[in-house]
């Protein structure tokens, strides 16, 4: 197992290094420079719990329907940035509020609101700067817990109170690329009353050894997924690519997950850990939760 730790970390440490940058950081301005799409874009600044930081920020992405079925209460789904990202990652690089909007168009996907938020490590306020997109090797050593560990009170229940939420499981889905994958992964297995739609796109599962002190969040996986899947989920959908270097990792997971009986779906496409890919699990993925 340690061997297997090592291996891994390794592998984190060389893909991190040559792997594609996968955000161009906040100087993007999603708020001002998106334009056509259907629904509401907000930028939501929040005060934060954790200690060396004041405040953080979100992108909610209502729908078009939102502003005029004023007594209707919609769903929502945390969508999770990879390394190098940040909260305008999934808009900058996937136009995830279009893609979203022309599935409806199409019948193809339910009407529920979008949060993209930032969840990356900072050391204090001087860190943060406005959120910034992190360096690739520090986001994948840095996973120390802090941004999950106040993610439920921080972020779920603030946009409970925010917006016309459905603030129960069956309203709730998280999903998230590569390291957001992993924090999709342990959030919902930490919380298994919060979550009922799990999207994991190129996921690594166990966490390098950076979060080793930090088993209030990244410990015990295998018995929180035993009381996860007591009243499993909706929807619990693993995706990877057959050229991913995640791939046979995802592939143990996967053979544990079918030997432990726990129900999920396993989606297995050509390519590797990119944005072409992960374009298609998120369009698949969007068609599939709250249906």
């Amino acid at each position: 197992m340690k061997r297997a730790a090592l291996y891994l970390s390794l592998l984190l440490f060389f893909a991190s290094c040559s792997a594609p940058r996968y955000a161009r950081g906040p100087e993007s301005s999603v708020i001002e420079s998106r334009r056509g799409q259907l629904g509401k874009i907000e930028a939501v600044t929040y005060r934060s719990s954790e200690p060396r930081l004041e405040e953080r920020r979100m992108v909610v992405y209502l729908p078009e329907s939102y502003g005029r079925d004023t007594l209707r209460r919609y769903p929502v789904l945390y969508l999770l940035h990879g390394a190098r990202g940040n909260e305008t990652t999934w808009a900058d690089s996937a136009d995830v509020f279009r893609r979203v909007d022309s599935l409806r168009r199409e019948g193809k996907a339910e009407d529920f609101i979008i949060v993209l938020p930032n969840m990356n490590h900072y050391f204090g306020e001087r860190d943060y700067n406005g959120g910034h997109a992190q360096n690739a090797v520090r986001a994948f050593w840095l996973l120390t817990g802090e941004a999950e560990r106040y993610f439920i009170h921080d972020v779920v229940m603030r946009v409970d109170s925010m917006y016309r939420t459905i603030p129960e499981k069956s309203g709730r889905a998280v999903a998230g690329l590569s390291a957001g994958a992993l924090q999709s992964l342990y959030l919902s297995a930490g919380n298994p009353e919060t979550f009922d739609y799990i999207g994991l796109f190129s996921p690594y599962v166990y966490p390098t050894f950076a979060a080793a002190g930090h088993g209030d969040v990244y410990g015990g996986l295998w018995p929180r997924l035993e009381r996860q899947f007591a009243d499993p989920p909706a929807l619990f959908a693993i995706y990877i690519g057959k050229a991913d270097f995640f791939y046979p990792h995802v592939a143990q997971f996967d053979r544990k997950m079918d030997r432990k009986g726990y129900p999920h779906e396993m989606i297995v496409s050509d390519g590797g850990h990119k944005w072409s890919n992960w374009r298609v699990f998120l369009t698949d993925f969007l068609q599939k939760v709250f249906r």
